[in-house]
C-alpha cells in the first residue's frame, strides 16, 4: 500500500508530537520530584500560563496546618483557576514556581491538563470527604508459617483481581486500589462518587464469593479465613513514591481507615461487618444513611447474574443485614454498638451473603444474628 506525501507528513507530525509530549512529561516529573524532596514538601496546585504552568509547593506539614483554612488546599482538583490559585498561594505564604514547556510562546501546549495531573498528583496530599473502603483481615495470620502466610495473601489478592475483572465485564467502572496491612488489605475505588462506592461494594461481595468457591478445591491452610469490615468516610490520600523513581503505590489514612481498623478487632472469623460511619457521622442520621446505601448497593448487586467462576456459575448474589424477627414475621436490622479499647463508640451492622450457584448447592457467608449480637456493649 502506497502512502502519499500528505499521509507521510501526518505520520511524522504525530510522531514528533508524541515525542515532544513525552519529553515535557519527563521534565515535569523530574522537576516535581526535585521539589518534593523525598516527601518533606508537597505540591498543592497548578494553573496553566503562557508557555507552561505555575505551581505551588510548600512543606508537607504546612498543608495539614492550613487544610481547614481553605478547602482547595486539600480538596477538589489540583488544577486551579487564577483567583483560587492566588488565594491558596497567599494563604500558604509562598511564591509560585514556574515550569516552562520550552516551546515558542504561540505554540500549543504539548501536554494536556490530564497529562499534567497524572504527574502532579504523585506529589500531593489530598482529602476525600467520603469514599467506600473495605478491610480484609486474615484471622490467625501470625499462627501460620511464612509459606502459608504468603499463599494466603496471594489467594486473597487473586480474589480481589478476579472480582474486579468480573464486575468490569458488566461495563461497571472499577479501578481498585489497595494497600496492605500486613495480614490483609484496605481496598477502595480510585474513581470517586456514590456509584463508584456501590461498585466497590459489589467487588467486595464477588471477592467473598470467589474466596468461598476456592475453599472447596484448595488446601484449607492456603485459603485464608477472613474478617471483613466495609464502610464509608473521609481520608487523606498519598502516592508513595520510592527513593529512585515515581513508581509507588496509593496510600490512604484518616477517619475511615481508623474506623475500620478499630472495628476489625471486634469482628469474628468469617464475619462481615458494615460500619455505621457515614459522611463523618457515626451517630443518628449516619447509620440511617448507611442503611440506605446498603439497600441500594444490595439491589445493584442482584443485577450481576450468571458470573462464571471456572467450572461453576454464580447465578446471583444476595446480601442482607441481620436482626431479630418481629411479630409479623419480618426482620429488623440490629444495630451493634461497639466500644473499642480506646473507649470510642462505633455503630456497625452484621451482614450475611448468599451465593446461589447454577449447578451446585448455595453457599452462605457471614454470621447468624445470634452469633453476632453479643458484640453489643
Amino acid at each position: 500500500m502506497q502512502v502519499d506525501q500528505a499521509d507521510s507528513r501526518d505520520i511524522l507530525n504525530s510522531l514528533e508530537s508524541h515525542a515532544e509530549r513525552n519529553r515535557v512529561l519527563e521534565q515535569l516529573n523530574v522537576e516535581f520530584r526535585e521539589q518534593w524532596k523525598f516527601g518533606s514538601n508537597a505540591l498543592v496546585g497548578w494553573r496553566p500560563v503562557e508557555g507552561g504552568i505555575d505551581y505551588i509547593v510548600v512543606p508537607a506539614l504546612a498543608v495539614f496546618s492550613s487544610a481547614q483554612k481553605h478547602r482547595r488546599v486539600v480538596n477538589g482538583g489540583r488544577m486551579m483557576g487564577r483567583r483560587t490559585f492566588a488565594e491558596v498561594a497567599e494563604l500558604l505564604e509562598t511564591k509560585p514556581r514556574h515550569f516552562s514547556y520550552g516551546v515558542p510562546p504561540a505554540a500549543p501546549a504539548p501536554v494536556s491538563p490530564a497529562d499534567i495531573n497524572t504527574i502532579f498528583i504523585r506529589y500531593t496530599i489530598t482529602q476525600t470527604r467520603n469514599r467506600a473502603v473495605f478491610l480484609h483481615d486474615i484471622a490467625g495470620f501470625s499462627l501460620f508459617s511464612p509459606e502459608e502466610q504468603a499463599a494466603q495473601l496471594s489467594t486473597l489478592e487473586y480474589s480481589l483481581n478476579i472480582a474486579e475483572e468480573k464486575i468490569a465485564d458488566f461495563g461497571t467502572a472499577v479501578d481498585l486500589a489497595r494497600s496492605t496491612t500486613g495480614d490483609g488489605y484496605y481496598a477502595w475505588n480510585r474513581i470517586k462518587g456514590e456509584d463508584a462506592d456501590v461498585n466497590v461494594f459489589c467487588v467486595l461481595m464477588v471477592a467473598l464469593a470467589h474466596q468461598a468457591l476456592q475453599q472447596r478445591k484448595v488446601t484449607h491452610r492456603h485459603i485464608p479465613t477472613i474478617r471483613t469490615v466495609f464502610g464509608t468516610g473521609s481520608h487523606y490520600s498519598y502516592h508513595q513514591n520510592n527513593r529512585v523513581s515515581a513508581v509507588g503505590s496509593d496510600y490512604i489514612v484518616g477517619e475511615i481507615t481508623i474506623n475500620l481498623a478499630r472495628l476489625i478487632n471486634h469482628a469474628q472469623p468469617n464475619q462481615i461487618l458494615i460500619s455505621g460511619l457515614k459522611n463523618g457521622n457515626a451517630e443518628g442520621s449516619g447509620g440511617t444513611k448507611m442503611l440506605d446505601f446498603f439497600d441500594h448497593a444490595a439491589a445493584i448487586l442482584e443485577g450481576f447474574t450468571d458470573i462464571e467462576m471456572g467450572e461453576l456459575t454464580i447465578s446471583r448474589i444476595s446480601t442482607y443485614l441481620t436482626g431479630e424477627q418481629k411479630d409479623d414475621g419480618s426482620y429488623a436490622v440490629r444495630e451493634l454498638n461497639i466500644t473499642d479499647k480506646h473507649g470510642m463508640n462505633h455503630t456497625a451492622y452484621n451482614a450475611k451473603v448468599n451465593i446461589f450457584l447454577s449447578d451446585d448447592e448455595p453457599i452462605f457467608l457471614g454470621l447468624q444474628d445470634e452469633d453476632a449480637s453479643h458484640q453489643n456493649t
